[in-house]
């Protein structure tokens, strides 16, 4: 039996922002089957906060207070960089 109960993870990163859905989702779909398990459960950690705390940490340059919960956001955003996803493609796609 799996560990992680991967349609409620899949639930959690439906957010109420679109930029929000915009980014982890995608994130999720390509990157959290190859997460170790300590990533995989800081990335549950992450997805407990609320939108307004992810926006501000994504898009704003604020810092979560968790250094696990930051280093993840940095990793998330390095491989959006990556997937060449651009700030234009998130809002107007």
């Amino acid at each position: 039996m799996d560990k992680y109960n991967k349609l409620r993870i899949e639930w959690d990163c439906r957010r109420g922002m679109l930029e929000l859905d915009k980014i982890i989702m995608p994130f999720y779909k390509a990157h959290f089957d190859q997460l170790t398990d300590d990533k995989k459960d800081i990335f549950i950690r992450l997805l407990a906060a609320t939108d307004l705390q992810l926006f501000s940490w994504f898009f704003n340059g604020s810092q979560s207070d968790d250094a696990e919960v930051q280093a993840m956001v940095e990793y998330i955003q390095m491989c959006r960089k990556r997937m060449s996803v651009n700030f234009f493609e998130i809002f107007y796609t």
